[in-house]
């Protein structure tokens, strides 16, 4: 008996060690901030959240903030610690610090100003050492020091001494509580303390925190003694919580209505259940940069933020995402995953694990057990585990291998394998084809067992994914290469393998995959899902997936419901059919890109709970069903707006006053700017940490944007040389889900210019006028001058136009002479020639009448002859004789017969007359008329005219006399 009672005691006390082995499958995702990323000190004291979804942190360099994109920090006027931090509703933030107690609260650039209350405090208590606890209850704010409660209140502070020392204060339901060295646990009521306990249960031991369950029951943690629940004012311990040794716990935070987690000094956190027990710890193996945990916090999106030495962790434990690592002492790549008979296989970089699976939880990641490397599988990459004929093959490096009672046994060591694929789609199956790093071989199930057969002769190449359609032809693709056609020989010892490249319809000969789906065969590419034409003879786009046209797929799997889970470059997605429009939804998992093991992608939809994806740190497991479920809106913040001149201004840093932040939209009171800031830098961020943080944003700026941005995950747009006006810039953001936040608006006016402004403007009329008015005197005396200028240039025109009539008449009298002369001259000749021929015939009737004188005749003709002579006689009287021709013609031409005589003496009468007749340009035919004389007589008498004048040979006649 002496030896079961020491048994029974012994596990007892190493009942709280066993369940320490006992952590669930699934790791939520760690995310650790260094102390360089917060730009903080090295320990984090208090942690809170406030109604925007912001978190702050009690820090040794100040009051840190962190609103899920961009951290800040905010110091207290005598740069000490902060210890301590309350918010109440209007987001005021109340902070306890060393020697220092106050409030944050945004200013008119909404920024974080700080306001001491040390100036209310009555004299005698200006003085103290740390503020640990703020604590806010009914409108009233309290900090505790180890001496004093200070109750702010009204703008008065009220003091509270201790007996001995106040060692804690806390609040739940409302209800304020405070632990006295003394007294023990007390409440605060009408100003006045007192006992919470029947009787002192908590003396020597010190309360570190509290937190009120769902059935109102108080929930305590102490620093060394465990957890404690009291209801009805009775105090019980949670047995499971008690340590055989000493675990400082100063810090816990409900989690839900079934679980809480303690901070640590030495276990990093502790996930315990209402009953005490531990669920999960998650420490330095489990992801945190350090185990000493400060204080811990729960968020709204059930993220558990936990402060260790020299930096700040987020631990997405609400997350429907879990980690599965089989090791704990180093990580390996996963590469599958299966589950057979309730256990969990996954193969790996190092080996292939197991583990059994728990069936009272439908999500495997809670189920809590340890994964077991396979014996043997170590020492090289197994690559899959398949289940064929209800065996499980594993092909690895160095062969194939089937795992029985989870043991070996090796099928066919040596060349590397990558997959086992069934020849026939009734089960159980004859043969099965092995793809191997060099070639095809040929399995034969017998007794219960598969074995080689033989390596198959043909095309030596590596065949990794296999599929096998209908009509029993298989299909194989290669990355590099392209896709293989093969075809099995008759005897089953051969196979020709044709290799279909870009030239048979493929987008590129690189990146293709084949795989099965919907019991039809796609072949997957770099621009989306093709299927094989047969009566073509070449691949096409396939109709039925056009949804995926243009995406790069490099692996794609079916699950029961008819999802298609598919990698796509680093991001994983899942495509869903809606039954109505036939079309694909698609939705990517932003918070695993590039988590998942590349170049080897792989994902096993076991069912909507529970969905393995190979990964560079084991496996990533999704109960997608739960996060679907999740239905948190996102939420938008604008964390900082800068405007830019000479220099930077932060005109909005984030924090909202209370009328702000009572605005449901987020709307920001208006804000006018002078017009020297015209460039902004805006940024924005979403209040959702962890492994929620991936958002993605669009903007608009109202007043310049014509339309929203498309959605991308920046965090920041700058504009520059805005022109004066009125902006709003709104801001919105959306998860993977396709849910979109309310926006977010910021609206704020650029001033014109000096030189736009109404003053400048008044005065540019004023000048417009005056300027106008001497314009139109200006133009009055310009239009003036020009009239005088006219009427002279009119005068002028005048006097100039009365000189060109003048001109005109002279030249028209001119003319008229010119006409008259040429008139007289042709009268002239006219005349001359008549008087000319006269002479001639005067002289031939002299001639004639002296002539008759000399006949002899008798007196009856000498009568007659007298009456003819008496005739002559009168008509020779009547006639002009030479000298009046000559005279008349000298005064019609200027002398021209005396001039000639004078200058050429020697000239005869009969050569002045025939000088004349040249003057008058008669032709030589025409003096041989009027001289009775042949025309070479007239050329003759010309000759020796031209000899008395002396004209050279050169001259003519004509023109000589002409110059005379």
């Amino acid at each position: 008996m002496k030896y079961i009672d020491k048994l029974i005691g012994t596990l007892i006390l190493l009942f709280p060690l066993l369940l320490w082995a006992q952590n669930p499958l699934g790791l939520p995702m760690v995310h650790n901030y260094s102390k360089g990323i917060f730009q903080g000190g090295s320990r984090t004291w208090d942690i809170k959240q406030d109604g925007r979804g912001v978190m702050y942190f009690a820090n040794n360099e100040g009051l840190i903030t962190f609103d899920g994109k961009y951290w800040k920090r905010h110091t207290l006027p005598n740069h000490t610690i902060v210890r301590s931090i309350a918010i109440d509703k209007n987001n005021r933030i109340y902070v306890g610090g060393q020697g220092e107690f106050g409030y944050f609260e945004a200013n008119s650039n909404n920024e974080l100003a700080y306001v001491s209350l040390k100036a209310l405090l009555p004299k005698g208590h200006e003085q103290f050492a740390d503020a640990w606890n703020t604590v806010i209850v009914d409108h009233a704010v309290f900090f505790r020091t180890t001496q004093n409660i200070f109750e702010y209140r009204d703008d008065q502070i009220k003091v509270y001494p201790a007996t001995v020392s106040w060692e804690f204060m806390g609040s739940a339901d409302n209800q304020l509580y405070a632990q006295d060295i003394k007294h023990g646990l007390l409440t605060f009521s009408q100003g006045k303390w007192k006992s919470a306990l029947k009787q002192n249960d908590f003396k020597d031991i010190k309360i570190a925190a509290m937190a009120v369950l769902d059935d109102h029951k108080l929930l305590i943690t102490t620093l060394t003694h465990g957890d404690y629940v009291i209801s009805d004012g009775v105090v019980h311990l949670l047995a499971p919580s008690k340590y055989t040794y000493e675990l400082y716990t100063p810090s816990l935070s409900v989690i839900n209505d079934r679980e809480y987690v303690v901070a640590t000094a030495s276990e990093g956190c502790v996930i315990r259940d209402r009953g005490g027990r531990v669920l999960q710890r998650l420490g330095l193996r489990e992801g945190l940069q350090n185990k000493n945990v400060t204080t811990v916090f729960v968020d709204r999106q059930r993220n558990i933020w936990a402060a260790v030495d020299n930096a700040i962790a987020v631990l997405s434990y609400g997350s429907a995402i879990r980690y599965f690592r089989p090791t704990m002492d180093y990580d390996v790549t996963g590469y599958s995953a299966l589950i057979f008979q309730q256990k969990l296989y996954m193969t790996s970089s190092n080996g292939a694990y197991v583990t059994p699976l728990q069936s009272a939880y439908k999500n495997h990641s809670q189920s809590a057990d340890n994964f077991k490397l396979i014996t043997g599988s170590d020492g090289g990459e197994a690559w899959r585990v398949s289940e064929v004929n209800g065996q499980l093959l594993l092909t690895h490096n160095r062969g194939l291998f089937a795992i029985q009672h989870d043991r070996l046994v090796a099928l066919n060591e040596g060349a590397g394998t990558w997959l086992p694929m069934a020849l026939s789609a009734v089960y159980p199956v004859d043969r099965a084809l092995l793809g191997t790093y060099y070639g095809l071989d040929l399995l034969q199930f017998k007794a219960g067992r598969f074995e080689r057969v033989a390596k198959l002769n043909g095309r030596s190449d590596s065949y990794r994914f296999l599929e096998i359609d209908a009509q029993g032809q298989v299909w194989a693709s290669h990355p590099y290469r392209g896709i293989y056609r093969i075809k099995l020989s008759d005897d089953g010892t051969a196979y020709e393998a044709r290799l279909l490249t870009q030239k048979d319809g493929l987008p590129s000969d690189f990146q293709n995959y084949v795989f099965r789906v919907k019991n039809k065969l796609l072949f997957t590419t770099a621009k989306g899902i093709y299927t094989f034409d047969d009566q073509q003879s070449r691949f096409i786009p396939s109709p039925d997936f056009a949804d995926f046209h243009d995406l790069p797929i490099k692996y794609l799997q079916e699950d029961a419901e008819g999802n298609l889970w598919f990698c796509s470059g680093k991001r994983v997605g899942v495509a869903r059919r809606d039954a109505k429009t036939k079309r694909y939804q698609i939705t990517y998992f932003p918070e695993l890109e590039g988590h998942q093991t590349s170049g080897f992608e792989n994902i096993y939809p076991y069912d909507k709970n529970n969905i393995y994806i190979g990964s560079e740190r084991g496996l990533i497991h999704i109960d997608f069903e739960n996060y679907l479920a999740v239905k948190d809106k996102p939420k938008v913040l604008l964390s900082s707006i800068k405007a830019t001149a000479a220099t930077d201004s932060t005109i909005y840093d984030g924090y909202v006053i209370a009328e702000e932040a009572a605005n449901e939209k987020g709307s920001v009171t208006e804000r006018t700017l002078p017009a020297r800031f015209n460039s902004f830098l805006f940024r924005y961020s979403s209040p959702s940490y962890g492994i929620q943080e991936h958002m993605q944003y669009s903007y608009r700026l109202e007043g310049y944007d014509k339309a929203w941005s498309a959605w991308s995950g920046e965090t920041e747009k700058a504009y520059t040389n805005l022109p004066n006006g009125n902006y709003t810039f709104h801001v919105r953001a959306k998860n993977n889900l396709a849910e979109a936040s309310d926006t977010v608006s910021y609206s704020f006016v650029i001033r014109p210019p000096w030189y736009k402004s109404i003053w400048a403007v008044g005065i540019y009329v004023f000048a417009f006028l005056l300027a106008a008015y001497f314009l139109v005197l200006w133009q009055k005396r310009v239009w003036k001058t020009q009239e005088e200028d006219f009427n002279k240039k009119l005068a002028q025109m005048r006097y100039i136009h009365q000189l060109e009539i003048e001109k005109n008449e002279k030249e028209i009298v001119k003319l008229q002479n010119e006409k008259l002369e040429h008139e007289v001259m042709s009268k002239t000749k006219e005349l001359a020639s008549t008087s000319m021929q006269l002479m001639e015939n005067t002289g031939a009737l002299s001639k004639l009448r002296v002539e008759l004188a000399k006949l002899d005749v008798g007196d009856d003709e000498g009568g007659d002859l007298k009456k003819i002579t008496s005739l002559l006689n009168d008509v020779e009287k009547n006639s002009s004789h030479w000298d009046q021709f000559a005279s008349h013609f000298d005064e019609l031409n200027d002398g021209f017969m005396h001039r000639l005589k004078e200058k050429h003496p020697t000239l005869s009468r009969n050569d002045l007359k025939v000088c004349a007749y040249l003057r008058l340009n008669f032709s030589t035919k025409q003096i041989a008329q009027l001289q009775n004389i042949s025309v070479r007589g007239v050329e003759i008498h010309r000759y020796r005219i031209r000899k008395k004048l002396g004209i050279d040979s050169d001259v003519s006649t004509a023109d000589y006399l002409s110059t005379v």
